[in-house]
C-alpha cells in the first residue's frame, strides 16, 4: 500500500503536519512544519521536537554536533572566565585530545557516558591517567554548562569511571649537599651560570625569577621584592611574554638575600651591563635582571635547557628548574628553619605543600637513624 502524503516538494511527495511551538511577542502563534515519507513519521518528528522543547533543552542544539557547542562554550565561557595562562593550558588540551576525538563529529544531545568511556579509553593507550583526569575536568566543565543552561538534561560524565592513579612513592627531588658546592663553584668559575645559584638560595618560582627587574632588588636591605611573574603564552596566534602578579596573596612577598651570594650576585649585574654595552641598550633600574642573550625576557625552556646541559657536563643528576626551589625548601628544613617560616618564604598559599617537603625530610632523617643501627652487626 502506497503511504499517505499530502505535499510535494522539488517533485518529492512528503506529509506535512504543522505545530504551534511558541508566541511571538506580539501575541501571534508560531508554527514549525514537520515534513516525513509518511503521516507517523512526520507526526513522530513533531513530537520529539515538542517533547524537547517541554524538557527545556535550548532549541538550537538539538542537531549541532558536539565540537561545534564545545568550541562556542570554550570562546564564550571558558575563555574570559579564566586566566590567559589556564586557557592556554586548556586550549593545548583541547588541541591535543578533544578536538581530534571521536565525540567531536557526533551530535551533543547523542553523546552518552558510553561514548566518553570510550575516549578515555583511547587516551590511555597513549597517555597516563593523569592525562585522562586533565581532560575529564575539562569536559566536565562544558557539560556541567550545558546541564545549567538547559541545553542538556543529563549529564553523560555521571557513569563514567575514571583510571585510577597509582601513588607513586615520595622522592626527595633536592640536589645532594654535594651537588650544590658543585654548582657554587660552577657560577663562581663562570657567572653566566649565577642565575641557577640565585634559584637554589632563594626558592623563587622559574617565572617569578625570570620577571624580576634590578628596581625589585633592595640592596641597602638586603631583599628580593617577588611581585609578578612570567610566561610566554599564544596571543592572538603570537607567541610573546606575559606578566602576571601570583595567584594567591602569599605570592607576593620579600625574601631575604643571604649574604654569601652577594659578591656572585654584584658579578652578575656587572656582566648584564657588559651585555647591555656591547649590543648599545641602555642598562638601568627597570631593566631585567636575568635577561636573554638579546636583553629581552628569557624563556623558561631556554634556562631549563642551559641548566641540563650543565647538569651532564659537571656530573650532577639530572634535575629540573624546580628541582633547585625544592633544595631551598629542602635546606631550610635541615636547618631546622620553623615550617611557617619556610612556608612565607617559598610563597605557598597551603602550608600542607611545605609540609609536604619537610615530610619528605624527616623521613630521610629517620632513614639516617636507622641505619646507625648497623653498627650493631
Amino acid at each position: 500500500m502506497a503511504k499517505k502524503t499530502n505535499v510535494s516538494i522539488n517533485g518529492s511527495n512528503y506529509f506535512k503536519v504543522t505545530a504551534t511551538v511558541g508566541i511571538d511577542s506580539d501575541g501571534t502563534a508560531i508554527k514549525k512544519q514537520f515534513y516525513g515519507s509518511s503521516k507517523k513519521e512526520a507526526i513522530r518528528k513533531r513530537d520529539e521536537y515538542l517533547n524537547v522543547s517541554k524538557s527545556g533543552i535550548a532549541l538550537r542544539y538539538i542537531d549541532v554536533n558536539f565540537l561545534t557547542a564545545f568550541n562556542e562554550w570554550f570562546e564564550n565561557v571558558m575563555r574570559p572566565s579564566v586566566s590567559l595562562s589556564t586557557f592556554n593550558r586548556h586550549e593545548t588540551e583541547f588541541n591535543k585530545r578533544i578536538k581530534t576525538s571521536k565525540l567531536a563529529n557526533m551530535k551533543l544531545n547523542d553523546v552518552r557516558s558510553v561514548n566518553v568511556q570510550a575516549f578515555y579509553n583511547d587516551i590511555l593507550k597513549t597517555y597516563t591517567p593523569s592525562t585522562v583526569k586533565s581532560t575529564h575536568r575539562l569536559l566536565s566543565s562544558f557539560f556541567i554548562y550545558c546541564v545549567k543552561a538547559d541545553i542538556i538534561i543529563k549529564n553523560p560524565l555521571n557513569a563514567v569511571v575514571l583510571p585510577k592513579i597509582t601513588k607513586l612513592e615520595k622522592v626527595n627531588k633536592a640536589l645532594s649537599d654535594d651537588d650544590v658546592k658543585i654548582l657554587l663553584q660552577v657560577a663562581r668559575d663562570n657567572v653566566k651560570y649565577f642565575p641557577f645559584v640565585f634559584a637554589l638560595f632563594t626558592g623563587l618560582r622559574a617565572g617569578e625569577m625570570l620577571a624580576l627587574r634590578n628596581s625589585d632588588i633592595d640592596f641597602g636591605a638586603g631583599i628580593i621584592r617577588v611581585e609578578r611573574s612570567i610566561k610566554f603564552l599564544s596571543v592572538n596566534g603570537e607567541y610573546v611574554p606575559v606578566i602576571s602578579v601570583p595567584k594567591t596573596a602569599s605570592g607576593i612577598r620579600s625574601v631575604p638575600i643571604l649574604s654569601d651570594i652577594r659578591d656572585l650576585l654584584d658579578a652578575h649585574i656587572i656582566y648584564e651591563q657588559e651585555k647591555h654595552k656591547r649590543l648599545e641598550i641602555e642598562y638601568g633600574n627597570e631593566s631585567i635582571l636575568f635577561s636573554s642573550d638579546t636583553c629581552t625576557y628569557r624563556e623558561t625552556p631556554n634556562m631549563l635547557t642551559t641548566f641540563k646541559r650543565l647538569c651532564k657536563r659537571v656530573g650532577i643528576e639530572l634535575y629540573t628548574l624546580h628541582s633547585l626551589r625544592h633544595t631551598f625548601c629542602t635546606i631550610l628544613a635541615k636547618q631546622g628553619v620553623p615550617l611557617k617560616t619556610a612556608s612565607v618564604l617559598m610563597g605557598h598559599s597551603d602550608i600542607s605543600v611545605t609540609a609536604n617537603i619537610y615530610t619528605s625530610v624527616d623521613d630521610l632523617e629517620l632513614r639516617k637513624g636507622i641505619e646507625r643501627l648497623s653498627t650493631y652487626f
